[in-house]
């Protein structure tokens, strides 16, 4: 095992070399599928070795291109999950390398047909405790594999297997944090309008196991529209979404059964500047069980330029939770699909919180982003329990563990990244959480200390 790291490390170092001594005029996309190597069809001059695995000819019509990532990932954890662990687990404060290669190829006819295909390798070592958790563990999928089409102007389609990211990821998220990414199956348009872009989309989430090719489908049902106006007034943007869900999967307080739920909500949102603000508001309804579902979500973030590169903001949410269990509603809230909203800390959802982040961030451009940040989080019902970003219950552990305790924790999170050319990324987190009275009262509720860094190449 110690020859293999020693191995992967030098052979990154090699790696980051030559990258970071490549040209950097690439544009390397959030998701691969909408990398931008455009400027090469027309680019005449010597190209690096990185450029010419793009746009490669095969005929007058058809080209293909090939790229990939490698992303290596240190993580510690001191009481882990507060210390809460099932029985089966050995280990309370774990450290474990967590290992990613996704490689992928774009086969393109002209401009009207192309065909993405991206397998995915994760792996998680020297952590003794069981594979439990689908974000650990993909030890060999084809994470991507879509045909896009142009049924009409201006409207691509695409069918098959693929990534999905809509906004701050509050829904719908790539989930690049964890080890392995998040992918759908089913049908995605992307229409460009005069002045804005439509998404309409039905898809299925892939339910993903730790073996070699074993992945299957999650028995959901997940679609909607996510609308994108851009520059609507000068300083504002304005995203308008509406979504819906049929699962089997949710689970609210030991009940289980169909949930058939709505989303409707808007975004608004300013471009870098001077003062800059980021709300979204979020209304749910709909049905579980014999359950009318009423819930709502309000994400805030406030911040202003003090001085050059050095922003001062004030973050936050408020998402209440179900009002009581013994009547003919529920009102817990459903982040779908979302990015983990406290980082890798803790697994914690902001479903039934109440969170008030004020945070110091140092941003130069692209290439240095650092966050130092408080999270103060409460519940906000006392009939309610708390989530797990995947929206499994956290807390209570028993039906009738009831609590009048609403402080979750105090979250203290330094985040560092580091991005000198667009191929290779670094980051660095740090991060404690000072368990509060409702973990203490309902459960183990013990102080959590966390470390990792992370270092990737994509080209």
């Amino acid at each position: 095992m110690l020859i293999l790291v020693l191995f992967k490390k030098s052979f990154v170092y090699v790696f980051i070399f030559c990258i970071v001594h490549s040209l950097d005029a690439q544009n390397i996309a959030r998701l691969r599928a909408d990398d931008d190597f455009s400027y090469l069809k027309k680019d005449t001059s010597h190209k690096s070795w990185d450029e010419r695995l793009k746009f490669m000819s095969l005929t007058n019509a058809v080209n293909i291109s090939i790229g990939g990532e490698w992303r290596e990932q240190y993580q510690n954890y001191t009481h882990a999950n507060f210390g809460q662990f099932p029985a089966s687990f050995t280990e309370e404060s774990p450290h474990q390398w967590m290992h990613r290669i996704m490689l992928h190829a774009d086969l393109r006819y002209k401009q009207s047909l192309r065909l993405f295909a991206q397998v995915n390798n994760t792996a998680r070592f020297l952590n003794p405790n069981p594979i439990v958790s689908q974000v650990d563990q993909n030890l060999l999928s084809i994470h991507q594999l879509f045909v896009e089409f142009e049924p009409i102007k201006k409207m691509r389609v695409r069918l098959g297997k693929q990534e999905m990211l809509y906004g701050q990821e509050r829904f719908i998220a790539s989930r690049e944090g964890p080890n392995t990414r998040q992918n759908f199956l089913g049908l995605h348009a992307i229409w460009n309008l005069p002045k804005s872009q439509l998404h309409p989309f039905i898809v299925k989430p892939i339910r993903m196991l730790p073996g070699y090719l074993d992945d299957g489908l999650a028995n959901e049902v997940f679609l909607g529209s996510y609308w994108i106006k851009p520059r609507l007034y000068s300083k504002l943007n304005l995203d308008a979404y509406y979504f819906f869900l049929e699962s089997t999967q949710r689970e609210y307080v030991f009940k289980k059964g169909i949930e058939q739920r709505h989303t409707a909500g808007l975004h608004v949102y300013s471009p870098l500047q001077q003062i800059n603000y980021d709300v979204e508001l979020a209304h749910q309804w709909g049905r579980f069980n014999a359950l009318d579902i009423s819930a709502w979500m309000l994400v805030w973030d406030f911040n202003f330029e003090a001085k050059k590169h050095v922003y001062v903001g004030f973050s936050g949410n408020y998402v209440p939770g179900d009002e009581s269990s013994t009547d003919q509603q529920l009102n817990t809230f459903n982040t779908l699909y979302a990015r983990p909203p406290f980082g890798q800390t803790v697994a914690l959802n902001i479903t039934n919180t109440l969170n008030l982040s004020p945070y110091l961030r140092y941003q130069a451009g692209t290439k240095w982003l650092a966050t130092a940040r408080a999270s103060i989080v409460n519940r906000t019902s006392k009939a309610d329990g708390i989530f797990t970003p995947n929206m499994s219950p956290l807390r209570p552990l028993k039906l009738d563990a009831v609590s009048d305790q609403t402080g979750i924790c105090d979250i203290y999170a330094l985040d560092v990244n580091y991005v000198p050319t667009k191929h290779y990324f670094f980051q660095a987190e740090l991060g404690f959480c000072k368990a509060g009275n409702y973990l203490k009262d309902s459960g183990p509720g013990k102080d959590v200390v966390y470390f990792a860094f992370r270092n990737a190449i994509k080209f």
